[in-house]
């Protein structure tokens, strides 16, 4: 097959979505399709044809739309059997957003905001954004113009914000999670005993939950818990610093800053605690299970599907600071943590890239032969 895939940066390092359409593309082609990236940057890969748009890049809304505009001049060239888009483009076969309900997302990065002045005036500037508003046209124009053959939802959760949100059937979407390299992220025999490490990973550190994390570590240090706080990612630390400063616990955080080896990190830590506002579906989650991590997580995480009592917790929301120490707690229990460990890598050995892949490309072959028949 010859599929086209849309992304406006074909850079893995650039975040969620960008990585995985990264993966997913050097994935199609050892499979044997001809693979299409349109883009507007794009990191070189071999055998992988990139298609090059050149947008107006000031200002950001114009940049915006002139992706979306100009992709649907070069898709008409190319003679795709299939395009993937998400969500950044006006014309698509297969739509799958990675940032779910642009709208729900918006509310939730409202909310994040810890100081009710700063989230006024937050709500004020996102809801009048012009920025926001393209988006947000670009992203629902497909869907309300019913211009696709399949949604795929990456996570349960994205699915039933989908239904609500637009109103549609839930026939008319497919539950696709996104896979982990199960052979790079997993268990480390050992773990060192001096200390818990509570590991905390994302590059935007406020709607990922830091804050309340912070203050539920606080109530650990308290109850002279000895353990150390990992914050891995590049988030801005100058406000946490404070905080962690008055709330007396600064040696207990270390802020890692981004790494090229987050498998490491994850085989160090004892679990993971991921307070998030909102995550389609968090890879940091996945990651973490697959390295034999129990998991902490929100019912905003479309990753918290994959989480039981068996494999760590849910809380309802990332402010809920008592549900949170409460959580965190438990997993000083040895036993609990190994036993809950264990069973969070069984539950993601069977969610692998090589299972993502699959499903793609069964959709993507379903979707030329609905094309082939119009």
């Amino acid at each position: 097959m010859k599929i086209g895939i849309a992304i406006y940066n074909f850079n893995p390092k650039k975040g969620g979505a960008e990585r995985y359409a990264f993966d997913l593309s050097t994935m199609l082609l050892k499979r044997g399709h001809e693979v299409y990236v349109i883009c507007r940057n794009a990191v070189e890969v071999e055998g992988i044809n990139t298609v090059k748009v050149k947008t107006t890049d000031f200002p950001r809304w114009l940049k915006t739309l002139s992706f979306a505009l100009k992709h649907r001049t070069a898709i008409k060239t190319l003679g795709l059997d299939v395009v993937l888009g998400f969500g950044n483009t006006l014309e698509l076969d297969v739509y799958q957003s990675h940032g779910g309900v642009q709208r729900i997302w918006m509310e939730r990065e409202i909310e994040s905001y810890d100081n009710p002045s700063e989230r006024n005036l937050k709500a004020f500037l996102l809801r009048t954004s012009i920025h926001q508003k393209i988006q947000e046209w670009i992203a629902e124009y497909p869907v309300r113009n019913k211009r696709f053959y399949r949604i795929v939802a990456i996570s349960d959760m994205v699915k039933r914000h989908m239904k609500e949100h637009f109103n549609l059937s839930g026939d008319s979407i497919d539950v696709v999670y996104n896979g982990v390299d199960t052979d790079r992220f997993r268990p480390r025999d050992t773990k060192p005993n001096d200390r818990i490490r509570i590991l905390f990973s994302g590059g935007n550190f406020r709607l990922k939950g830091l804050s309340p994390l912070i203050m539920a570590t606080a109530r650990l240090a308290k109850q002279g818990k000895a353990f150390q706080l990992m914050v891995m990612g590049r988030g801005r630390k100058r406000r946490y610093s404070r905080m962690i400063q008055e709330l007396g616990i600064s040696g207990l955080v270390n802020f890692m800053g981004e790494t090229s080896s987050p498998e490491i990190a994850y085989r160090e830590a004892h679990f993971l605690a991921h307070p998030t506002f909102y995550d389609a579906c968090s890879l940091t989650t996945m990651e973490a299970m697959a390295s034999g991590l129990p998991t902490i997580t929100t019912r905003w995480n479309g990753a918290s599907a994959l989480i039981s009592k068996d494999e760590g917790f849910v809380i309802d929301e990332p402010r809920d600071i008592e549900g949170l120490y409460m959580a965190m707690a438990e997993l000083f229990n040895r036993e609990k943590r190994e036993t809950m460990g264990k069973n969070a890598r069984l539950k993601l050995e069977s969610f692998t890239m090589e299972k993502n892949l699959e499903e793609m490309e069964r959709i993507f072959f379903e979707v030329r032969d609905a094309k082939h028949r119009i």
